[in-house]
């Protein structure tokens, strides 16, 4: 079977109902990025971050997939879809998709504030616990790690925290893509920015390379798709499952 990889941010999600960044004023949906989603913001008042993200984990939980999750997922039929995603939703595995990999974490998931996963860029930080657990409740203060009794937090990655981006698992999956007459999509995000900067160049190689964005950025080879991820990604998904 041949293997399709799609790429995700948040425009895949936009239509469910799930914002896609940060207002216009500079704030994620009324807050300072630096006081929610940074290692110094939750060492100053973890109470706020943990609220901010239980609005994070109710919003999202109230959100369905959309048709563009749904396409994806319908590419299993004929492909071996590996997706990875800046998305921390859930929504491609409630849509049926059975490979998911979070590049900035997942929200249905908790992880000790002092997990090994966590990196941060320019410091010299080397946690050791490896507990992480999933969660139907959003966590709370005073909720403590049962292996070190740290502060559990959700599984997600902060700016200022190293996303989880192995570029030797990456090579692999071009190489298999490239030699196996495979897929690669970007959808929903622009590619201008990491890690997307440094996944579109990763995968020039590949034949059948297609981009999808409501103004996606023009890159030589690529086919652009431009529009709503669930209108395009239907149309190009009827189009693959055709051929």
């Amino acid at each position: 079977m041949r293997t399709c990889v799609v790429f995700s941010g948040a425009g895949l999600s936009a239509e469910s109902g799930i914002p896609t960044f940060r207002d216009s004023n500079g704030l994620w949906e009324n807050h300072k990025v630096e006081d929610v989603a940074c290692p110094d913001g939750w060492q100053k008042d973890p109470a706020l971050v943990l609220n901010f993200y239980r609005m994070r984990f109710e919003a999202i939980k109230a959100c369905e997939p959309n048709e563009a999750h749904k396409s994806i997922a319908r590419l299993q039929d004929k492909f071996n879809v590996i997706n990875i995603t800046q998305n921390i939703d859930d929504l491609l595995k409630r849509a049926g998709c059975t490979d998911v990999r979070h590049l900035h974490g997942v929200i249905n998931q908790k992880k000790c504030e002092h997990h090994k996963s966590i990196t941060v860029l320019d410091g010299d930080i080397n946690f050791k616990c490896d507990y992480r657990a999933e969660q139907t409740t959003p966590v709370e203060l005073g909720e403590f790690c049962v292996k070190c009794g740290g502060q559990m937090r959700p599984d997600v990655v902060w700016f200022e925290e190293a996303v989880d981006l192995k570029y030797d698992i990456i090579a692999d999956l071009v190489r298999e893509v490239k030699y196996n007459d495979g897929v690669f999509i970007c959808v929903g995000t622009s590619a201008q920015v990491q890690p997307a900067a440094l996944l579109i160049p990763f995968f020039a190689q590949v034949k059948n390379k297609f981009i999808v964005d409501r103004k996606p950025h023009r890159i030589a080879d690529y086919v652009l798709m431009a529009g709503n991820a669930t209108e395009q990604m239907r149309l190009l998904v009827d189009k693959l499952l055709e051929d």
